[in-house]
């Protein structure tokens, strides 16, 4: 009965380790990617919202990056999101929020440029979206360089 036992937790604990690693191998970091510039576009959200993100790789280094998130309608989140015609906020509250996710994309950005890998960028609380936006268009951009 103990042998039977130990079989079980053994599956157990190569069944976890699997689920843990995520079965598939990761992607690779951006840095690793031969010289040259690079574009992704992550999914819409269900909300139509979507990140673009366009790098340079050079000497094993990200060089140069931007990223910018999208409106369904093609509107950047810039520094005038949430802004009315008249150059003030139509809703405060909307307006920070929007402007604090913008400066942790622009963290995004600094910290890849630094790292030259993806998976050393750190989510900023609030900005999750922007995060997962952010994650999505990268690996679209290294799958773009493998085909």
């Amino acid at each position: 009965m103990t042998r039977k036992r130990d079989a079980a937790v053994m599956l157990a604990a190569v069944i976890g380790a699997a689920v843990l690693s995520g079965c598939g191998g990761s992607t690779p970091a951006a840095n690793s990617l031969p010289d040259g510039q690079y574009t992704g576009q992550s999914e819409a959200d269900s909300d139509g919202s979507y990140g673009v993100v366009n790098f340079t790789v050079s000497s094993g280094a990200v060089t140069a990056a931007s990223f910018v998130v999208y409106d369904q309608d093609g509107t950047p989140h810039d520094e005038s999101y949430g802004l009315g015609s008249d150059g003030k906020p139509v809703d405060e509250t909307f307006y920070q929020r929007a402007q604090n996710a913008i400066a942790a994309e622009k963290q995004y950005v600094a910290e890849f440029e630094e790292s030259g890998d993806q998976e050393q960028v750190e989510q900023v609380a609030g900005a999750s979206l922007s995060y997962r936006q952010f994650q999505a268009a990268v690996e679209d951009a290294i799958a773009n360089a493998s085909q």
